[in-house]
């Protein structure tokens, strides 16, 4: 049997547009701040002509995991659907080099590559307006065995819960990767998300779910409570690995009854608070993929989360193997 590759992820494969702006300019928008908001075509577009982009890069929840994770030297395949536009080459071509494997390739014939215009303060609070794109076609014929299988973990987003077919396609694809002996991550993604899907969230945890990746709110949701000594309660009761990050006061990894505290790394300026969970998860599953042990994991996810919000985007300037 032919080595196995470290991760699969499923999410909404899209470009991020960068615009520095204020909290003021942002309070003035119908937007909710630091938080993630659905726009349709014709907003991006308006958006993209009132404002000034200073940069553009890869994203997506995921997407931005599967780059961190060939940043400390993993591999892996990324599933996300996009179309041949200049948004969807800007992908192509950034996954090409960071060798990532996209098989799905330019899959959408109308409707344009999904796009976050990203508004950044200065103090690297960022409030997304989000183009999904392409990224709401996906759906079960799109996955295929011959793609997912083989590989060590699969790692989904949970956005994608938010469509009918995208639910079908993930669903799908944890029936093949768990028949492949993978393990099934999720990332809970967002407060608002948890709070239009919690019901079904539970049963799919419950269910198939090996590892979570939640933020305080989101794990705070997750167990209807204000009191993170509940949702720890209820992080234990779910007997997987459940990861919890908590800002400048570092993570939590829980595993049955045991909670391990994970330090946040010192950063004297924090530029960009962008894509830090999401590093975060690319550190911690390289970690699992390569047999480290949960310590391990969570002090590669503190390395790569203080890296990113070091500097504008959700890239990291450095390679991560070099940090670690």
């Amino acid at each position: 049997m032919k080595s196995r590759l470290d991760i699969i992820g499923i999410g909404n494969a899209m470009v991020d547009a960068i615009v520095y702006t204020t909290q003021e300019e942002i309070e003035k928008s119908a937007f909710i701040r630091d938080s993630m908001n659905l726009i349709d075509e014709d907003k991006k577009e308006f958006l993209h002509h009132s404002y000034n982009i200073q940069k553009m890069i890869g994203g997506g929840s995921v997407g931005n995991s599967m780059y961190g994770i060939t940043s400390f030297g993993g591999n892996g395949s990324f599933i996300g659907k996009i179309k041949d536009d200049s948004f969807g080459q800007f992908l192509i071509d950034d996954m090409k080099r960071e060798g990532l494997k996209f098989p799905l390739g330019y899959t959408s014939q109308n409707t344009p590559t999904g796009c976050c215009t990203l508004f950044v303060e200065k103090d690297g609070t960022r409030t997304m307006a989000t183009f999904l794109g392409a990224g709401t076609l996906i759906g079960p014929d799109d996955i295929k065995k011959e793609d997912v299988t083989n590989h060590q973990i699969a790692y989904l987003e949970g956005y994608l819960w938010d469509n009918k077919n995208a639910k079908k396609a993930m669903k799908k694809m944890i029936d093949l990767c768990k028949a492949d002996h993978q393990q099934i991550a999720l990332t809970l993604s967002d407060q608002f998300c948890i709070d239009r899907h919690r019901e079904s969230f539970k049963q799919l945890i419950e269910n198939d779910v090996d590892i979570i990746f939640a933020n305080r709110n989101e794990i705070l949701s997750m167990a209807e409570t204000s009191n993170m000594d509940k949702a720890i309660t209820y992080a234990k009761s779910l007997g997987i690995i459940a990861v919890i990050t908590i800002g400048e006061k570092g993570s939590l990894i829980i595993h049955n009854d045991s909670v391990i505290e994970i330090e946040a790394k010192s950063v004297p300026n924090v530029i960009d608070v962008t894509g830090a969970g999401d590093l975060y998860a690319a550190g911690f599953l390289f970690g699992l993929a390569k047999g480290k042990s949960l310590e391990e994991c969570g002090a590669y996810g503190s390395t790569a989360s203080s890296e990113i919000i070091s500097h504008y985007g959700a890239r990291p300037e450095v390679k991560l193997s070099t940090l670690i």
